[in-house]
């Protein structure tokens, strides 16, 4: 039996964003008001560079520059993460793109939080629409 994967999810094509706005939307995500208090930098020094487990386009190669209390993120496998047992980094559980709208959803598993964002794309900017933080 063979077994084929498609770019075609309920009959749309899986939309993909340049680099830039890849970058953008990261970058606003990281600077959630909301979000700051769980990093913990200066409690735990350890915790920079902010690392990001890689996943799809979230990847090294496409988000190279982004800087986060003013050292450039790490974009790290799976692998490297496991194997150097990192246990301080985001998740994305969730990255839903149709249209101009987005659904990410970030888990920062050390603080126990999820994030979940909803983006929306105006004029080739994006914001966030909405931003929902919960603790579990």
């Amino acid at each position: 039996m063979t077994i084929g994967i498609s770019n075609l999810t309920f009959g749309q094509k899986t939309q993909k964003l340049p680099n830039n706005e890849l970058r953008e939307i990261i970058g606003l995500a990281l600077n959630l008001p909301e979000l700051q208090q769980y990093f913990h930098i200066d409690s735990h020094p350890e915790r920079l560079p902010i690392k990001i487990k890689e996943f799809g386009e979230i990847n090294s190669t496409n988000l190279s520059g982004i800087e986060k209390f003013g050292t450039e993120i790490l974009i790290l496998k799976n692998e490297e993460i496991s194997r150097k047992e990192i246990p301080d980094y985001l998740n994305i559980a969730d990255w839903t793109l149709v249209d101009n709208l987005l659904r990410l959803q970030l888990n920062y598993q050390i603080e126990g939080i999820t994030v979940n964002y909803m983006f929306e794309r105006t004029d080739s900017k994006w914001k966030i629409k909405s931003a929902e933080l919960w603790e579990e």
